[in-house]
């Protein structure tokens, strides 16, 4: 007994730490210096709150722009204004999306609007600000034999079996912490930090300050939306799940709201 939990825990904190490295391991261009790189709302959106910030980020900036507006029972549809001239690939692809009041969720879900967000994603992959989708996978592979340590050191008993139970409910909890951790890098972490740190001033922008509205949103996210967009947000239902449909129990998934764009 005492061979297999020491077996089981040495492979789940070396799976750990492997996991960890490859994770937290810097990625991007090494030669270019992600801190002076000047994002656009929508970039930073995806910094904070991955592909659902990003995309959150195009529809306000449509809405400001009175190219959307909220619809009937929680929905979003076309305003009277155009295409807003220079606006993200985001903002364009929900655009030429939304030809009828859909939920927020479910105009973020389409297939145009999925790739123009995995264009921006790149873009700040190769500048090292997120990781790729392939190495959160990998990650989570070698995660997933971590959760095992503890309930085999549980079963196994034996001398010191609280000591192993211990080690590997340490080593589980690692796992899950790695398994939830934002896309963002450490160098991704610093410039958000960074950026909320310069511009909290924004917090307090109404809609006669557009862009600066914009990257309030973009950088804080569901507080900004409820305290600077309320009506918007509440009648949208950007914070909502989609209304759930007859075969479809309990609908979409959670809404984090649309956040900002422009620039």
């Amino acid at each position: 007994m005492l061979v297999v939990n020491a077996v089981s825990v040495a492979v789940a904190w070396l799976l750990l730490l492997s996991a960890a490295a490859l994770r937290l391991r810097p990625g991007g261009r090494v030669g270019r210096g992600p801190l002076d790189r000047r994002l656009s709302p929508v970039e930073i959106g995806l910094l904070r709150g991955g592909a659902r910030g990003a995309a959150q980020c195009g529809l306000v900036e449509l809405y400001l722009a009175g190219s959307v507006e909220a619809g009937w029972r929680r929905t979003v549809e076309p305003g009277r204004a155009r295409l807003p001239r220079g606006c993200s690939e985001v903002a364009r692809a929900q655009f030429h999306v939304l030809y009828k009041p859909l939920h927020p969720r479910r105009l973020q879900d389409s297939e145009r609007v999925r790739r123009a967000v995995r264009g921006v994603s790149q873009e700040l992959e190769r500048a090292g600000l997120v990781v790729s989708r392939g190495r959160v996978r990998a990650v989570r592979i070698l995660l997933l034999p971590v959760f095992a340590a503890a309930p085999l050191a549980a079963a196994a008993g034996g001398p010191y079996a609280a000591v192993w139970l211990g080690l590997g409910l340490l080593a589980a909890a690692g796992a899950a912490v790695l398994w939830v951790r934002p896309r963002r890098t450490l160098r991704g972490a610093a410039l958000l930090a960074r950026l909320r740190r310069e511009h909290a001033g924004v917090r307090a922008a109404t809609r006669g300050r557009p862009d600066e509205l914009l990257l309030s949103v973009a950088l804080f996210g569901d507080p900004a939306l409820r305290a600077q967009l309320p009506r918007f947000t509440q009648e949208s239902g950007l914070l909502t799940r989609p209304p759930g449909r007859p075969m479809d129990r309990g609908g979409g998934g959670s809404g984090e709201a649309f956040a900002n764009c422009g620039g």
